[in-house]
């Protein structure tokens, strides 16, 4: 089995450090992990030049990192997706990355990409109410759903302002690491 994770994290902070823990768990029950920095990839943003649909073509116009990227999403069993919440919603690289999703859909929506996959969801914020973030992991389960992904749930940290502090919260990295786990089963 293998379990990839993408951090939307500029700076390797606690939405990172929760993916990590959630990578751990699963490898912890025999997975292959993989981690991903989205931020240190070159990916543009979707131009809505609908090539992606035109007839005859299966993939995005623009041709960076995400080509490399599409092939590991491909290959993997499990997606944990971890990104940090800035005035409510996830910071902007997560939503980069959903608009180039789009290019893995055919016109009618069927998949040209392997569905099936598992999916788990880490965000952290400074402040705002738990809410906002289960609104994100509502999104992101209706964004995996055109894919067929299965949400196995959410981890949130709140109150987090500075760097690393979710390292010091050992319920919630135990939690992480279960949220992995539960990704193999």
């Amino acid at each position: 089995m293998k379990v990839l994770g993408i951090s939307f994290s500029y700076r390797h902070g606690n939405s990172q450090a929760l993916v990590e823990h959630i990578l751990k768990g699963a490898k912890d029950a025999g997975a292959e992990t993989e981690l991903i920095r989205f931020c240190d990839l070159e990916v543009k943003n979707c131009k809505g030049c609908g090539f992606c649909k035109a007839p005859g073509n299966d993939t995005c116009s623009i041709k960076d990192d995400m080509q490399d990227l599409y092939k590991k999403i491909d290959a993997a069993d499990a997606l944990v997706f971890g990104a940090p919440v800035y005035f409510g919603r996830m910071n902007a690289p997560a939503y980069t990355f959903i608009d180039r999703l789009y290019a893995k859909l055919n016109p009618d929506f069927s998949l040209r990409i392997s569905g099936g996959k598992k999916m788990a969801v880490a965000v952290t914020c400074g402040g705002g109410p738990e809410e906002d973030m289960e609104n994100i992991n509502k999104y992101l389960t209706t964004v995996g759903g055109f894919f067929g992904w299965e949400s196995k749930g959410l981890i949130c940290g709140n109150g987090l302002m500075e760097k690393d502090a979710v390292l010091k919260c050992g319920d919630k990295l135990k939690e992480a690491e279960k949220l992995g786990k539960s990704l193999t089963e």
